[in-house]
Parts: structure tokens; sequence; C-alpha cells
């Protein structure tokens, strides 16, 4: 039972890493501009589904070498894993791709569509979404499975403390590559000098949490500086959904304090709700932030860190009892829920999100799977400018960690966001309009490698 236990507790804690949002850091060799992806059906393997969007066209025959080459025709290894609409990729072999996750969900759903949609697009036979169902021997069981039907290209997404015996298993097939999704593929070991979860056993595709929290967090003090500009910072309350025994997620919460106490509130105005004892969902959100804001009934202006999806939901229902949802605002690093939310019609205290849409999450990870199964780059050659001076791996390795660009869902404009990146990706995932919309409006790529990624 405790195993048990664990092993959902480990998948919930999954759920903060993604949903979808992180720094805004990019690569020094930007991709080219912005190419629209082409949309292409296929058919589910285990329980993905259709993406839609509009027919593929032919690819181009312009003769390219490799997709988003430099000038000269070689390899430009920072964006070999974007998609290049110029490219003819059916000239390869075709691989087969899988999804495999250790616990299904909406959230791994939607990934799976975004998996699904672009396999084709890179030449790749889509073998399926496959959940262990929460059973870590099951998870690995399956990819053995995998392995045996042929499938070379993994997306892997388990309990990340099995991350090792994934690694020991993979190993054994040097034809196979494969890349994580939710959390740091990383191993475990701990120590002086040794980052959070452990040294890097491949490369990583998302956020960093600190940054999260500050993004978050940002945005909240502009909410407060424009909606309430005259109360003094110690009326202002500030609510940070936490899971302190994920260091990950938990890394958010030193990001939102730094940014709250240099915008000029209080430490003794700052509250943790920890969710460990009372559990990683709506209602264990709801009941760990319920008591802190009803104890502390003379703090009428509240700035709520959400954490995920769940967690902020929960916190705008407690200010909704209390009565306080004109006088707060929520902000999480997620999103999918705010905007099921406002296509709903509901707007309360839950007003922002720091956002990254799946279609642009699953690209470079699907990317990569293509880039190492045809030999153009390996895990250690991969993103050479997003390698982090400190953070690489062991014995000799140069894992990259490339980050992802992250925008603010607002209600005003997420709409636009959302359908730009429909366009982007030649997707239908979004039922808004595209009239209006240019794809120089926003930019798959983040700006610059952060300054942290280079040795003091």
């Amino acid at each position: 039972m405790k195993k048990t236990l664990a092993l959902v507790l480990a998948l919930l804690m999954v759920l903060g890493l993604c949903a979808c949002a992180g720094d805004t850091g990019s690569t020094s060799t930007p991709a080219p501009a912005n190419q629209p992806a082409a949309s292409g059906g296929s058919s589910s393997g285990d329980s993905g589904s259709s993406s839609g969007g509009s027919e593929a066209p032919a690819p181009a025959k312009t003769g390219k070498a490799y997709p988003n080459c430099n000038e000269d025709g070689s390899i430009n290894l920072d964006t070999i894993a974007h998609y290049d609409a110029e490219y003819d990729y059916t000239q390869n072999e075709k691989f087969k791709v899988a999804y495999l996750v250790q616990q299904s969900g909406p959230l791994y759903q939607q990934s799976a569509d975004a998996y699904e949609h672009w396999a084709p697009l890179f030449n790749m036979e889509w073998a399926g979404f496959i959940s262990a169902n929460g059973d870590t021997d099951m998870f690995l069981t399956n990819l053995q499975t995998a392995i045996d039907q042929g499938v070379r290209g993994f997306i892997l997404d388990p309990d990340s403390t099995i991350f090792p015996s994934v690694l020991a298993k993979l190993q054994q097939y040097p034809d196979v590559f494969w890349m994580s999704q939710m959390s740091p593929p990383r191993d475990g070991a701990d120590g002086e000098g040794v980052p959070v979860g452990g040294n890097l056993i491949n490369n990583y595709v998302g956020f960093d949490n600190v940054e999260a929290g500050r993004q978050v967090t940002r945005k909240l003090v502009e909410w407060k500086n424009e909606t309430y500009p005259d109360v003094d910072w110690s009326e202002v309350g500030f609510l940070m959904m936490d899971y302190t025994l994920s260091p990950p997620l938990h890394e958010r919460n030193i990001g939102s304090k730094e940014v709250f106490l240099a915008a000029g509130g209080l430490e003794e105005n700052y509250f943790t709700a920890d969710t460990v004892s009372t559990s990683m969902t709506m209602q264990g959100g709801m009941d760990a932030a319920g008591p802190i804001i009803s104890s502390n009934s003379k703090i009428k202006y509240w700035l709520v860190n959400g954490l995920f999806d769940d967690m902020a939901q929960a916190a705008a229902s407690i200010l909704d009892q209390q009565g306080l949802t004109e006088t707060s605002c929520v902000a999480d690093f997620g999103g999918s829920a705010l905007q099921m939310q406002w296509d709903g019609g509901q707007q309360d205290a839950y007003r922002y999100a720091i956002f990254t849409a799946q279609n642009l999450y699953a690209e470079p990870i699907i990317g990569a799977v293509y880039a190492f199964l045809n030999g153009w780059a390996t895990p250690d050659s991969i993103w050479p400018s997003w390698i982090k001076w400190d953070d690489q791996g062991i014995d000799g390795h140069t894992y990259s960690q490339l980050r992802l660009p992250t925008e603010p869902l607002e209600y005003e404009t997420y709409k636009h966001y959302l359908e730009w990146t429909d366009m982007y990706a030649h997707a239908d995932a979004y039922p808004y309009s595209q009239e209006g919309i240019s794809l120089d409006d926003f930019s798959p790529f983040v700006d610059e490698v952060p300054a942290d990624y280079k040795k003091p």
C-alpha cells in the first residue's frame, strides 16, 4: 500500500512540472523564421486520438541535406530537432515512435495528441500512447514489449525514481533512442555539488522551476500594481501552493518569495500551503489553502501562486467562498484548465497562467528522437548552446537542457496565442479563428541562453 501511494504521489508531482511553462532563455543560433509545419492525421495506437488539422502538403524538394541546416548545408545542431517544412523527411527511413507513461490523464493525453500530430510530419510511424496505469513494473514491461515490436523511438514519462532502471534497459539496445518529457531524466544521486534529483542521464526539454516561480509572481505583482496601486504592501498576503516532497516543484517557492519580497511584500505576509498531507488534488489544495486564508481574515488582498492548474482552481474556489474574488489574483505555471474555464464562460480570481502549448512542447522532443535515429546528432551533441556548465551529467557527458518559450495567458488575448500555435504547427487543437494572426506574432524559440548556463 505504501509503495502504491508513493508511486501515485510521484506521478502527481510530475503534473506540476509540465503544465507547460518555464524559462525564457534561447538558442544562440535560432532556427529559420517560423515555418508552418504540415499536419497529418495518424491513427492512434493504444489510446491516442487523431489530432486533425489541415491536410499535409507534399514535402518540398529543395535538396536540403538536413532540416534547418546552415547556409553552407552543414548540420546546425541547435536547430536540427525543429520541423523544417522545406526538408523532405520522406527520403529517410520510417521509424516507429511511441509515448509511454506511468499514469494516464488529461495532461498526458494532450501530450500524446501532440506527438501523434508531429509523428507523420517527421515521417515516423505512430505506434501509440501506452499507459502503465500507475504500475512501475508494468511501465518497464511495456517498454520491453514495444522494443520487441520494433519501436525504436520513445518519449518516456515514468515515475522519475525509475529513470536509472529505464536507462539500464535501453542501454541493451544501441539502436533505440529516447527523450523524456515531464521530468528531467536524472539518476537520483545526492550529495555536495549534485543537482536536485541527481545527475542528468539524457537531454531535457523543459523549464527552470525557480524562474517559473519568478514569472508567475511577476504577473501577480503586475496585477496588484495596476489594479490596486494605492494599497500598501502591508495589506497584501501571498499564498504559495506547494508540495515540499518534490524538490523541482518546491523550487518555484524560492522564485516566488524572491519576487514578492523585492516588490515590497512583507515576509510575515508570505504563507505556504503544503499539500503533502492533503494531496495534490483540487480538494487537497482547498484543504491546505482554506485554513490559511480564513485564519488571516485581516488580509483582504491576496496574491496566489497556484503551482499548477488543480491547485490554482482550489485557491480561487477558497477565495470565492471567502468573498475575496475581486481583491485577489491567482496565477500558475500551467493554463490548460484556465483556457477551458474561459471557454466555458467562467471568470474568477484565477486570472493568469504562464503557458506553453503542447504542440510547441512536443516538437523538439520528438524531433530530437528523430535526429538521433538518423544519426544526425547524439545525446552528447544536440543543442550545444544549451549545455549548462554545472549540470550536464557525469563521466564526460554533455547533455543539454533546451528551454521552451512561454507566454502569459490573459483573458483578452489567450485565443490569439493559442490559435497562433495551431497556425505554426498546422494543427487544429484550438477552436478559434486565425483571422488577423501572423506567424510573426510569437516564436517557438526563446531569445537567449540564460546567463547561469555559462561558468562564472
